[in-house]
């Protein structure tokens, strides 16, 4: 018995579904017209044509802000996994052709202070192609074409990301060796944690009353310690080479902070047994650094 024929529905184009999914997960059309490289106008364009199209509101507009509708919030939501499958289907039948480098994105400081440096060791234990992107905080996975993430736990987690704990986090205080204690001293803070020295000023008399430094960066704050301008505030997962070649020296010893560096991922870790590779190799050096220093 023949099964009856299907009849195909007419469908949005594809393009035009895409403008949209982009501008529901930005729930802004400014920010989709960014990420998708045309103009604001040609996303509230297509956006309105689909609306046509569908006969259905998705968007409500409201002043210079868009907000999703139930129905809209409804579509986007099937529209995200769909285009995520097609983005996985698409990178597995490139990696089947050939073994791309595994694409790693990075706290600034930990990948020029910790993996940059371990690159070749990294490679030779594990026989990973590794490409490191330097970029901390919050990350789109889709954006930025990245496998793996590796970040301080700081922040809240988007639905549906796996993560893995690699190591806590513990921060003392740095000098260099020839900066003298004996007077007062500046206080050198990073903007990317601009309380990391609420808990130590009460123990260090040398900085009491002295003018603090703010840099962007981690790696700023260090290479300023390291030029003897002053004591920074330092993760011991940041200081393996300066520590051993003298460039630093401890003036107060590493504490736990309470937070800790994960492994973040858009799909799980088994799927790509690279990941654990990595993973592992960076779990465990990072582990010989808390053995080495940390003080309960």
């Amino acid at each position: 018995m023949s099964r009856p024929e299907r009849t195909t529905a007419r469908l949005p184009q594809l393009s035009t579904l895409r403008v949209f999914e982009a501008a529901a997960r930005h729930e802004s059309f400014i920010r989709a017209a960014q990420e998708l490289n045309v103009t604001q106008g040609a996303v509230s364009k297509q956006i309105k044509n689909l609306e046509a199209d569908l006969r259905e509101q998705l968007f409500h507009r409201r002043n210079r802000t868009v907000v999703l509708t139930q129905k809209g919030r409804w579509l986007a939501g099937r529209l995200s996994s769909i285009f995520a499958e097609i983005e996985d289907a698409i990178l597995d039948f490139r990696r089947s052709e050939i073994a791309p480098p595994l694409v790693v994105s990075c706290e600034p400081t930990l990948c020029l202070k910790l993996l940059i440096p371990n690159i070749a060791e990294l490679k030779r234990e594990t026989g990973l192609d590794i490409c490191l992107l330097a970029a901390g905080g919050r990350i789109d996975f889709r954006r930025h074409h990245v496998d793996l993430a590796v970040r301080r736990d700081d922040f809240q987690l988007a639905p549906g990301i796996h993560s893995r704990l690699l190591a806590e986090e513990a921060v003392g205080l740095v000098c260099s060796p020839r900066l003298r204690l004996d007077a007062c001293v500046s206080a050198l803070h990073t903007a990317s944690r601009p309380d990391a020295w609420d808990r130590w000023k009460p123990e260090v008399p040398e900085v009491s009353g002295s003018t603090d430094v703010v840099y962007e960066h981690f790696y700023l704050a260090l290479e300023a310690a390291a030029a003897g301008q002053g004591i920074a505030v330092a993760s011991i997962h940041m200081l393996e080479a300066d520590l051993a070649s003298g460039r630093l020296a401890v003036v107060r010893p590493f504490r736990r902070d309470g937070t800790r560096y994960v492994g973040l991922s858009r799909r799980p870790f088994q799927e790509d047994p690279r990941k654990s590779r990595f993973l592992d190799w960076l779990a465990a050096r990072m582990e010989v650094h808390l053995s080495d220093h940390l003080v309960d």
